[in-house]
């Protein structure tokens, strides 16, 4: 089996913030994640990127659903938050004006030594989910950010959302809030282990809400 061997590595933390207005006031949640960069040199060349981390998940209160921001954005076709390795570079230096990167390496060492948060609007934030049942994985449904109340309520808004570059602690604890994560360990919501049906439930897996995959093992 070959085995990877990484030339040199680089990382930073983002942290997401979401605050939202709710009939029983304003509800906030973070997440920091890290987002680890490595030059491969063997068995082929090339740049990888890899996430450490877990989803945002807002609790809007009791008897409502909550509001989940993935790690990722597979769903809506926006292509400023990637699969592996969060908010994509070219996103992250616009929003600390820096210049748009020609070294990736470089550009996340400097994005590393930035520092203090920067509003986005929601069309920004990666793929949006809640559950009708939390203890139901394949009861997802995916939620439009430019109408939180059609799947979370009435009365339910945008009030702020941030992101920045941070030192943080990388966020932990998801598994507590959904419980299931680590029983669909190589399967998608809907319990199939092959993408065979064109429903959410069947496009997410355990890695759209936790990586690396291992993160949530007992």
């Amino acid at each position: 089996m070959a085995i990877a061997v990484a030339g040199c590595s680089k990382s930073y933390r983002y942290k997401l913030t979401v605050a939202v207005n709710t009939p029983d006031g304003v509800k906030h949640a973070s997440s920091v994640v890290e987002v680890l960069v490595e030059n491969v040199v063997f068995p082929e060349r090339g740049t990888f990127s890899n996430l450490r981390g877990e989803a945002l998940y807002l609790d809007l209160g009791s008897g409502a659903r909550p509001l989940v921001a993935l790690l990722t954005n597979q769903i809506r076709g926006y292509y400023g938050w990637t699969r592996y390795a969060g908010p994509n570079l070219e996103f992250v230096c616009e929003l600390y004006n820096m210049a748009p990167p020609t070294n990736i390496m470089d550009a996340v060492a400097t994005i590393a030594r930035q520092r203090g948060p920067r509003k986005i609007d929601s069309g920004r934030l990666p793929d949006l989910v809640t559950f009708a049942d939390v203890n139901n994985p394949g009861s997802v449904i995916q939620v439009n950010p430019d109408n939180l109340q059609a799947t979370l309520g009435p009365g339910v808004s945008w009030n702020e959302i941030t992101l920045e570059v941070t030192d943080e602690p990388i966020t932990t604890g998801i598994k507590s809030r959904l419980p299931w994560l680590s029983a669909y360990r190589g399967k998608r919501l809907d319990g199939r282990t092959d993408h065979g049906k064109n429903t959410l439930a069947n496009t997410l897996t355990i890695a759209d809400f936790a990586q690396p995959r291992d993160i949530e093992k007992d």
